[in-house]
């Protein structure tokens, strides 16, 4: 997934022009952000050995969110070496979880 960024469309009004200046100025911090490029993964089972997730970035993710926890369970980072960041994420749970994330 790539980044969203915002296109002006040029016209010959010049107000329109400068809203859509000003849009993009107020637009652009927060689409740069890397939250701002994520993908949501539902229903991902998490076991209490290392599970790989793919993710799909096309690139190393920065960080993930769990977006709806299905049972008790704590989810975490796997503190195996993962030398394949820019393909999966490596997850562990405290007990089998099913859970609906979003991979940054």
């Amino acid at each position: 997934m790539s980044r969203v960024n915002f296109t002006t469309l040029y016209t010959p009004d010049a107000e329109v022009n400068r809203l859509q200046s000003h849009i993009k100025t107020a637009l652009n911090p927060l689409l740069e952000l890397p939250i701002s490029d994520g993908v949501l993964l539902k229903d991902q089972t998490i076991e209490t050995s290392d599970t790989e997730i793919n993710h799909g970035l096309g690139r190393e993710y920065e960080g993930f969110i769990i977006t709806r926890l299905k049972t008790n369970a704590t989810i975490y980072e796997s503190a195996t070496a993962n030398p394949s960041k820019n393909l999966y994420i490596l997850l562990k749970a405290s007990g089998t979880a099913t859970v609906d994330i979003y991979i940054f």
